[in-house]
């Protein structure tokens, strides 16, 4: 086990009692359990699952915990999941996962947290993304696309985001939380392009939507969506249609835009669970995916943990099968 710089979080590299507890096997099935590994550095390798179980950065923006509970919810159901043949044997693997350990006591002290996560993140995927690997980010909050940005943009120099979400998070520089990574980016001159589809304006501020309008951000509300205004396929495809052949991207899905889903701010108005899978199988089309990110998803209440873990594991199932041509 390792430890951040100031032992407030873990990551544990070795998740083999975990996922042997997680698989339940049968006769004649192979599950992906039975043949996840951590052999992440092998050539052949494409894929990478990475777990982060924390709320700190929602709670650090006055959210909710909960967060800290989606990549166990997510691991188990993922481990039950069939093989088939359309995943390549040994085109995925396991990095581990970093677990929060300690507790804070105020906003401030949430909001210095987070910069220690954002340290470590840093410290541990640096390898991982030098290799060209690309990673599945899953579980925590939305602080973490930050270090990712920054990895990315550090090795690839050029990087643009697709960002499927309620919210922007393009809130003010105030201390690091889950609704300011982008703003944070911007500020340090990491994206090329960022394009965030499907906001619920109700819950954007005038500061934000003045950020978004002078970055020339690539934006679109929910409620023109869900009112036939417009197309959220045709905007998805319009946004990847504008980056360039060189362009590298990083792909961001954050639950609190799917309706009624167990998330860190849940609203019963958003996207359907399929538009979500669509939405992956449209951003699939990109060559330069350099990496992939869900977050928010949290578990609030008793019996959230099944239909996290099975969406979170379903949507990544497609891209290790489906989306996988």
């Amino acid at each position: 086990m390792r430890l951040s710089k100031d032992s407030n979080f873990s990551f544990q590299n070795d998740l083999t009692e975990l996922i042997i507890s997680y698989t339940k096997s049968r006769p004649g099935e192979l599950r992906l359990g039975e043949i996840l590994t951590r052999d992440w550095n092998k050539p052949e390798i494409k894929y990478v699952l990475f777990g982060i179980s924390e709320s700190v950065g929602p709670q650090a923006n006055f959210g909710r915990p909960g967060a800290e509970k989606a990549f166990d919810s997510f691991l188990e159901a993922f481990c039950n999941l069939q093989w088939n043949s359309k995943i390549k044997p040994g085109s995925f693997a396991y990095f581990g996962k970093i677990s929060f350990l300690t507790s804070f006591s105020s906003i401030e002290e949430a909001r210095c947290l987070v910069n220690e996560l954002d340290e470590f993140i840093l410290e541990l995927l640096k390898p991982l993304i030098n290799e060209g690997k690309v990673p599945i980010v899953i579980g925590g909050g939305h602080n973490n696309a930050f270090p990712l940005i920054q990895l990315v943009s550090e090795k690839f120099q050029k990087l643009s985001i697709l960002n499927m979400d309620a919210h922007a998070d393009c809130r003010e520089i105030e201390g690091r939380h889950s609704g300011n990574s982008f703003s944070y980016a911007f500020q340090m001159g990491l994206l090329s392009k960022y394009g965030v589809f499907g906001l619920h304006k109700a819950y954007i501020n005038k500061s934000t939507i003045d950020f978004l309008n002078e970055k020339t951000v690539s934006f679109e509300y929910f409620e023109n969506y869900s009112l036939g205004r417009k197309n959220f396929k045709i905007d998805i495809q319009k946004f990847l249609n504008s980056l360039e052949s060189t362009e590298n991207l990083g792909i961001e899905l954050d639950f609190d835009c799917i309706a009624n889903f167990p998330s860190s701010a849940m609203n019963p108005i958003g996207f359907s669970i399929s538009e979500a899978r669509t939405y992956l199988e449209i951003c699939s089309t990109f060559s330069r995916i350099r990496y992939y990110h869900f977050t928010e998803a949290a578990v609030i209440q008793s019996g959230d943990e099944r239909l996290v873990g099975k969406v979170l594991s379903q949507l990544t199932y497609d891209i290790l099968c489906e989306f996988n041509y």
